[in-house]
């Protein structure tokens, strides 16, 4: 039963694909975000957060998620990372996971010069009742 009462699911669609089933608790997704820039200092170390992410996540547009477990897992971190870091209110969406369920549709939107802009809608989903003692 432990984590049972703080844990919450975030889904996510990217081109209207479910491509994210993530199940955690805040502990895990502080880990998420710690990793997420340990990762593009890794590969990429000269991009932006929020653009890594980006790219990160247009790739599954193109191409779905990617078979390699390692690279899907950096996808998964990069969705994450989008959605716990989106503003809300006075503080973010990755604040109410323990208390409330995520969705996130991603859409990729080419520009001119073969450049592109990730966007993202989080729906917040009342979280789990506990069960009177």
């Amino acid at each position: 039963m432990a984590g049972a009462i703080n844990t919450g699911n975030v889904t996510a669609t990217v081109d209207n694909k479910l491509v994210l089933s993530w199940h955690g608790t805040p502990t895990q997704r502080d880990d998420a975000l710690r990793m997420f820039p340990v990762i593009r200092d890794k590969t990429m170390p000269d991009v932006e957060l929020g653009s890594f992410a980006d790219a990160t996540i247009a790739s599954i547009h193109d191409n779905g998620m990617s078979a390699d477990n390692h690279m899907s897992n950096i996808q998964s971190i990069a969705m994450l990372w989008r959605i716990f870091t989106a503003p809300l209110g006075n503080g973010t969406y990755g604040d109410v996971i323990a208390h409330a369920n995520l969705h996130a549709t991603f859409e990729l939107h080419e520009q001119i010069n073969d450049e592109f802009k990730i966007t993202w809608n989080i729906s917040v989903m009342s979280g789990r009742t506990t069960p009177a003692a």
